[in-house]
């Protein structure tokens, strides 16, 4: 059978894959020719992902295990019973966590930046102009997260590369990646094993396949 190895190269923080040791491609690549086929769907399937809604021009963190380690810059508080789960600055422990778990706090308010090292899993549009504010896999900086706010964004969908296990192997080569469909995917895989050899979307999908 063929043999798919994947090379991930330390210089670059980028994974690449090769096929039956021929010319190697960005690891999207090949995620795309095997159905993920947007960027926010490999977005989705290897990072750990966040929910942040904006109500009366206030960012409010969707509580999730993900918050844990995280330092934010005000009090996370009981909104029923006025109890300080955690003062402003202190990290959110295991212990903190399950108490605010008990507590069965939803979410809890936070400063843009709270936000240092997010990205956008989608693109994060003002729905009044229909201008993007920031794409997605983008950093999402303080001034962006504030435009968000004021434009009156439901909600941000964020990730943390750098904090997540995977890192920014798939992150970095989603930004280099000018395929974006599964076709266009299969037909380039075609061009790196049968140079030459034009490539259809049949006989694309007939070699990935086999």
């Amino acid at each position: 059978g063929s043999w798919v190895e994947f090379e991930y190269e330390t210089a670059k923080n980028i994974l690449f894959v090769r096929i039956d040791r021929k010319r190697k491609f960005l690891a999207t690549i090949f995620l795309r020719a095997l159905g993920l086929k947007s960027d926010e769907e490999i977005i989705r399937a290897f990072y750990k992902t966040d929910r942040l809604t904006i109500e009366s021009q206030k960012l409010f963190w969707n509580v999730s295990d993900n918050i844990l380690g995280l330092k934010i810059s005000k009090d996370i508080v009981n909104a029923k019973t006025k109890e300080v789960l955690l003062a402003a600055g202190k990290k959110i422990t295991s212990s903190v966590y399950n108490h605010i778990k008990q507590a069965k706090l939803e979410r809890f308010e936070v400063n843009p930046e709270d936000l240092e090292g997010a990205f956008a899993v989608a693109d994060i549009v003002d729905t009044n102009s229909g201008e993007v504010i920031v794409e997605t896999n983008n950093e999402l900086s303080q001034s962006m997260i504030r435009a968000a706010i004021d434009a009156g964004v439901p909600e941000l969908p964020v990730f943390f590369p750098e904090r997540d296990d995977i890192g920014a192997v798939l992150s970095l080569p989603l930004r280099q990646d000018t395929i974006k469909t599964t076709q266009e995917a299969l037909i380039e895989i075609y061009r790196k094993l049968r140079p030459g050899d034009p490539p259809t979307l049949e006989t694309s999908n007939a070699l990935f396949h086999g």
